[in-house]
């Protein structure tokens, strides 16, 4: 009876071992199914921040692109309350050629749609017109007016007393700058 009553009593121990060991088992894994579930949401949090940093970026890389068209194009354009740096680059343009460029006139135009340049460069041939082909491919829309080209004479150099060589030729051009806001 003992041995009967022994086994009883570790079938009893057995089942309540069972028991507990179900229990912690469910209880173990419905925790765990939480935090699949809790990983999944982090997850796809994850996956929409990281679109949305590349979408913030790939706004900040157009915006950069569009920042620097934005420069191209105002480049293109001499605004009318600040024509500087149109002269600017004329000269610029005229010191690259070694030639000598005076603006001799600047003028709104009378139907306000341009502005009207004059300017007297002086140099060798070969500068004057390497100037005028670069102003024809300037950045800005330009109409040339009138063009006046000519040799420059020796006594005409003497007479003014300037230390210029004597194969320098002097040009007059009037330009209208066109694309002019």
């Amino acid at each position: 009876m003992q041995k009967s009553k022994l086994n009883k009593t570790l079938l009893i121990f057995s089942i309540t071992i069972f028991l507990a060991c179900c229990f912690l088992f469910f209880f173990l894994y419905r925790g765990v199914k939480s935090n699949v579930e809790m990983s999944k949401e982090s997850q796809v949090a994850l996956d929409k921040e990281i679109l949305r940093r590349e979408e913030v970026k790939k706004f900040n890389d157009s915006f950069k692109s569009i920042e620097q068209d934005k420069t191209l194009f105002e480049t293109h354009f001499a605004q009318s309350s600040d024509i500087v740096p149109f002269l600017n680059t004329i000269e610029k343009m005229a010191e690259s050629v070694n030639i000598k460029a005076e603006v001799s006139f600047v003028e709104v135009s009378k139907d306000n749609t341009g502005l009207v340049v004059e300017m007297k460069d002086t140099g060798n041939f070969e500068g004057v017109y390497k100037f005028l082909t670069l102003l024809e491919n300037s950045p800005y829309e330009l109409e040339f007016t009138s063009i006046e080209m000519h040799s420059v004479p020796a006594d005409e150099l003497m007479k003014n007393k300037k230390n210029i060589k004597v194969n320098t030729w002097e040009a007059i051009f009037k330009i209208k700058l066109i694309s002019f806001i």
